[in-house]
């Protein structure tokens, strides 16, 4: 039988806010939509996401806001099975979020506000390191801060140097 792989997202979480309608607004001009979709995103949930219905066990590293956003998101995590010991939520910040404005042909457009996530620092890396020494992968994308990002490199480099 083989080995379930463990796997760790250092990275971001956001809430995708889309709404669809037949064209853009025009400055100035309210429209109506056809529709609107919330749904959990932010490139680091979804990579948690795809590993954990992969079949990996999954250690999520991230920060969310103290909103109705963070919430969801924590629940979402835990009801995925994903291991939430070091998702934390910040006060006074807002969760990090993509607003979408999608047309019938796929044109878009997107704002996003970062947010929660812009507050992981190697801090919580330090935090997690423990958890993280004891995984296969580590995984990270470029929606946190790049001293987070390199300081996590830095850290699984230390950490396979020591094992070595």
């Amino acid at each position: 039988m083989s080995k379930v792989p463990r796997i760790a997202v250092v990275g971001s979480a956001n809430v995708d806010l889309t709404t669809f309608s037949d064209r853009f607004p025009r400055p100035g001009e309210t429209i109506f939509g056809q529709r609107f979709d919330l749904g959990f995103g932010g490139k680091g949930a979804n990579q948690a996401v795809a590993a954990r219905l992969c079949g990996a066990d999954v250690v999520m590293v991230a920060k969310l806001g103290n909103d109705l956003f963070g919430e969801a998101t924590m629940k979402n995590f835990k009801s995925l099975g994903i291991d939430t010991a070091h998702v934390r939520i910040v006060d006074g910040v807002s969760s990090g979020r993509s607003t979408d404005f999608r047309e019938p042909n796929g044109q878009n457009r997107i704002i996003v506000v970062k947010g929660a996530n812009d507050t992981l620092k190697p801090a919580d890396v330090d935090a997690a390191a423990d958890a993280l020494r004891g995984v296969d992968t580590i995984v990270l994308q470029f929606e946190i801060p790049m001293e987070t990002i390199a300081y996590t490199v830095s850290l699984r480099g230390r950490t396979k140097s020591a094992a070595s």
